[in-house]
């Protein structure tokens, strides 16, 4: 194995094979891993919850938390949208239980309706109290916490139901696959059961679906929702292909009963023996991965280049059946994947040559891809300084990637985003050297992060006092005074928590040790700061109260598109109501040393592929 690139974290637990692993919606290092003992045939049940932590040189591990007995092998798991602590669980004594991870030993509840083995539990997005289970019953349940018992029933499958999937962009549309070979789309707002007062739900099951696909003359394993094209599914099974739906287009149907039938878009041969899992990138609209009995998990495009093949990766770390596979919601290319060897792999974002690092994020490499974000809370980021367009490395900047308390996940402060890699980049665009007969040049960045675009500017300008300033969360401010003095920068920068729009006075503190001029700033920097438009009147108000009153003094905000062309242009258009005015805007390429005028109108023609590859420059002045 190559020294110089990490491992992916793996997770032993003797005794026990894995079946199903789910990553909550909550927090991004935090793992449910359901799991049978002899390989789920007969047998207790153990749910074991995990963490990703740091490991060394970078890599990552993963840390056992707890774990809970149950009297049957555990074969699905899924984390609830409501609440951060719980999750669900179906079992093969044909029970679903729910728990919460802050109690030790017994679940807070348990159903038992289903009459075998329950396969698969699936808890919805859109609708958060509302979760499904299936069944070998051939039923599929509907199900909130707080009630006693199911409160729908569909009769799905005249034999086992192996997945049923809420549809991420419609609450009432409900996918499943089953042993007889077909994929059955349901319409919960259509009831197809008898009705009048004796009669229910529960009683009498609906059994028609709205579309039913015969996606496979064997049993069909599984299946996925795109989660950016709405009515096109993935399927995979038995027959070894991975086939994509587009379920709009249906091939025949008849009107007095339900449509048959759907356009396949293409085929994906490859793999050797049955493919158990797929599984839809939550990040890209064409990307998928796939977990077999053959031991291999698969990363496939469903658009490739022309020219190009759909199977872009391989990976064969595993000496079992490959069980399944599941991205990360928050880190892009990050993957786990499982088998009945009773190991769990968690991989990340590199690339290895070596079977041992199974999954990349740097899928950019393969395809036209560019990331949004780089790199995972706790894990350690290196950046080289590069000067003459980027042709001799001279210095590196070692960046821990923070953290920030649970309730403040929505900062999104854990990453490495793409704006600030492009400020540090291309810091020859902040014209820093207007003010280099200046003794001191007052710097401050909002929203600083890891304080990347900070520590570079104190790095490498001379009379540059700087001050990084975040959100006041405890551990998102440690991180970033800690990157400033792991890279020698603490003599000239400083790092302020700052809530935006609030009294300035912290973040004019360090003025007292440089005392020349104004305590006001001459340059103010931003990277990704303007996603959420709720904050504008409070970031604009900040810029004002911060702003050096002299004709030079400039705010810098690099923001990547997927904040959204209309969010931005919101933005430019509130700032000239409050005194200051766009000096300029331009569009730049992430890849190339490219720009183009700002456009709003493109927001209607360009996909997601094409917007990752921008950023927008803007430089605002007092008016």
């Amino acid at each position: 194995m190559n020294p110089a690139r990490p491992p992916p974290a793996v997770l032993q637990t003797p005794g026990f094979a894995h079946y199903s692993v789910a990553w909550s919606p909550f927090h991004n290092s935090r793992i449910a891993l359901a799991s049978a003992a002899n390989f789920g045939l007969v047998g207790n049940g153990r749910l074991h919850m995990v963490s990703l932590i740091p490991g060394v040189g970078g890599s990552s591990a993963v840390k056992l938390d707890k774990q809970y007995e149950t009297q049957d092998g555990i074969y699905d798991v899924a984390w609830s949208e409501i609440h951060e602590n719980q999750l669900v669980t179906g079992s093969g004594d044909g029970t679903l239980k729910l728990w919460d991870i802050l109690l030790n030993d017994f679940p807070i509840r348990s159903w038992h309706e289903h009459s075998r083995e329950v396969f698969s539990v699936d808890w919805s997005n859109i609708k958060k109290d509302t979760f499904a289970s299936s069944s070998w019953d051939g039923n599929v349940k509907l199900w909130t916490p707080e009630l006693p018992r199911s409160v729908t029933t569909l009769h799905a499958h005249l034999s086992c139901v192996y997945q049923a999937l809420f549809s991420p962009h419609q609450p009432d549309i409900l996918a499943t696959c089953s042993t007889d070979g077909t994929m059955k789309i349901f319409d919960l707002r259509s009831p197809a059961y008898v009705t009048g007062p004796t009669t229910n739900s529960f009683t009498h099951p609906l059994s028609n679906a709205v579309l039913t696909v015969p996606a496979s003359g064997t049993e069909l394993l599984s299946l996925d929702w795109n989660k950016y094209r709405p009515f096109v599914l993935a399927t995979a099974g038995v027959d070894k292909m991975v086939k994509v739906w587009d379920c709009r287009m249906i091939q025949s149907a008849n009107l007095s009963a339900q449509a048959i039938g759907g356009v396949c878009e293409i085929q994906l041969p490859g793999h050797e023996y049955a493919v158990r899992k797929v599984q839809w990138s939550p990040h890209r609209p064409d990307i998928l991965a796939t977990a077999s009995y053959d031991m291999t998990c698969r990363i496939w495009s469903s658009n490739p280049s022309a020219g190009g093949s759909s199977l872009l990766q391989v990976h064969d770390p595993h000496t079992e059946f490959a069980a399944g596979c599941s991205w990360s919601l928050y880190d892009e290319g990050l993957i786990a994947s499982w088998c009945y060897s009773r190991n769990t792999r968690v991989c990340q974002d590199i690339i290895e040559d070596d079977p041992e690092d199974i999954m990349s994020a740097s899928l950019h490499t393969l395809y036209d891809y560019i990331p949004i974000s780089h790199s995972t809370p706790g894990s350690i980021f290196t950046y080289t300084i590069k000067r003459n367009g980027g042709n001799s490395a001279l210095r590196q900047i070692t960046l821990q990637i923070p953290d920030t308390q649970a309730s403040n996940w929505s900062l999104h402060a854990s990453s490495i985003w793409q704006s600030s890699l492009h400020i540090a980049d291309h810091i020859k665009y902040l014209q820093l050297d207007r003010f280099s007969d200046r003794k001191v040049l007052r710097v401050l960045e909002l929203g600083a992060g890891a304080g990347l675009p900070s520590i570079m500017i104190a790095r490498t300008t001379p009379n540059a006092v700087v001050v990084a300033s975040d959100y006041p969360d405890e551990s998102l401010i440690r991180a970033l005074s800690d990157n400033v003095c792991r890279n020698h920068a603490s003599e000239r920068c400083w790092t302020v928590p700052y809530a935006w729009g609030s009294d300035i006075s912290p973040l004019l503190m360090p003025a007292q040790q440089n005392p020349e001029g104004s305590a006001l700033f001459d340059m103010i920097v931003a990277a990704d700061t303007l996603w959420n438009p709720e904050t504008h009147v409070q970031f604009i108000n900040t810029l004002c109260m911060c702003l050096n009153h002299t004709p030079d003094a400039r705010v810098h905000i690099v923001a990547g598109l997927h904040t959204g062309r209309y969010t931005l242009q919101s933005f430019m258009n509130a700032v000239v109501m409050h005194k200051l005015q766009v000096e300029r805007v331009v569009e730049r390429e992430v890849m190339d040393d490219v720009q183009r005028p700002w456009d709003v109108t493109r927001a209607e023609i360009e996909d997601e592929r094409e917007r990752r590859k921008w950023v927008v420059w803007m430089v605002l002045r007092w008016a």
